[in-house]
Order: C-alpha cells, then sequence, then structure tokens
C-alpha cells in the first residue's frame, strides 16, 4: 500500500475520476417528520399517476373503435346484404332457390335524427329438399358458435279454422314454420323466416335493417 501512495498517478488514475456529468444522487423517501423535496412530492406523484390513467384510456378508446364501420347510405346498406348473403350461404348444396329477390327501403332513422338507414329484404322461394326445423338448428348453432345471441319461435297453430299459424307481429305463418332472431357483434339484427309451402318446398324470408348512417 505504502508503493502505491508514493507512485505518481497516470492517466488511467486521471480518467477514472473523469466524469461528463456531476454525479446525481437518487431521490429517496424523506424520513417522517421531514419535508417532500425536488420532484418527490405528493402532488406530482398524484399528477403522474392521473396523467396515466389518461393515458391508458385514451389508447382503449383508439384500440376499441372500429374505424371500418360504415356511415354512408351506401356502406350501411352493403353491410346489411353482406351479411344475408353470409345467412345464404348456409342453405345445403342441394337446396337451390327457385326465386330469389332482394329489395331495400330507405327510411328514417328512429332515434328521430335526420340521418337514414336501410330496411332490406330478401326472400327465396322454392328452396327444395330443405327442413326448416333442421336448418334453424343448424343456423342457430353455427351463429352462436361465432358469439352471436339468437332465439328461436315455433309458432303455435292459430285456433281459427284456416290452417295457420300465429307469427311474431301479428302476423301470419304457414304450419311447421320458424322464425329466427339474429344479433352479432355488428349490433345489426337479421329476421329470418322458414316457411313451408304446400308443394314440399321452403320460402326463405329475411330482413334486416341497417345501422343509421353519419354525417360528419
Amino acid at each position: 500500500m505504502s508503493e502505491e501512495r508514493g507512485r505518481p498517478a497516470g492517466r488511467g488514475d486521471s480518467l477514472k475520476h473523469f466524469r461528463l456529468l456531476p454525479r446525481r444522487k437518487l431521490p429517496v423517501m424523506p424520513d417522517r417528520g421531514e419535508r417532500w423535496g425536488g420532484l418527490l412530492r405528493p402532488a406530482t406523484l398524484v399528477a403522474a399517476g392521473i396523467a396515466a390513467v389518461i393515458v391508458a384510456v385514451v389508447l382503449i378508446g383508439v384500440a376499441t373503435v372500429r374505424p371500418d364501420t360504415p356511415t354512408t347510405l351506401d356502406g350501411v346498406t352493403a353491410e346489411v346484404t353482406t351479411q344475408i348473403d353470409g345467412l345464404v350461404a348456409l342453405l345445403p348444396e342441394d337446396s337451390a332457390p327457385a326465386t330469389d329477390e332482394e329489395s331495400a327501403v330507405v327510411q328514417a332513422c328512429p332515434d328521430g335524427s335526420a340521418e337514414e338507414q336501410a330496411a332490406v329484404t330478401r326472400v327465396l322461394g322454392g328452396v327444395t329438399g330443405l327442413d326448416p326445423a333442421a336448418w334453424s338448428d343448424e343456423v342457430k348453432q353455427h351463429y352462436e358458435a361465432d358469439g352471436w345471441y339468437v332465439t328461436t319461435d315455433n309458432p303455435a297453430p292459430a285456433d281459427d279454422g284456416g290452417g295457420q299459424a300465429a307469427a311474431p307481429g301479428g302476423a301470419t305463418a304457414a304450419p311447421g314454420s320458424v322464425t329466427l332472431e339474429l344479433i352479432g357483434k355488428a349490433l345489426v339484427p337479421m329476421t329470418v323466416v322458414a316457411a313451408p309451402d304446400g308443394d314440399g318446398s321452403t320460402t326463405l324470408t329475411i330482413t334486416s335493417e341497417s345501422r343509421c348512417t353519419h354525417t360528419p
């Protein structure tokens, strides 16, 4: 040790103690009774916590907004027709309809605003080789597996001697018909009525109302 003290300081020793910036002490919690100083204050910590919460809320909001949500009349109508096409695609390959007609009516948005929505109806007539009850069960299972909410209604025959059954909304449907109500993540509901015809075929009536348009 005496030899190291007597040795002249070299360049390596001088660089060992050289710093571009002065050494700073990390903030520490003050002892009880002492005042808070520097950035480590209760108000600073609370402000930092609030800022973190605001940033988290903004990030969650940006992540959950659907940029692909249609806002124009053409867009909301296309969303409905695409949804109906997906339902029709579940028909068996050997159950081709004799007729396939689709119509759309533009109506006012039910919230009373100046926006509009499309009411789309698609009727497939003369679908052969289709059991309405069995097919409705397959549709229900398919959409429920995809996270949709589905209800099934098999109307009971009305006691009017006319050979028809009571359907939702006060309408009438042929005995053996099945009504499906479907609503998915897009919150655009569909109603499907599968009604057997007298010749052994089935008529499918699919109705859906689009979301309202949005004018920025």
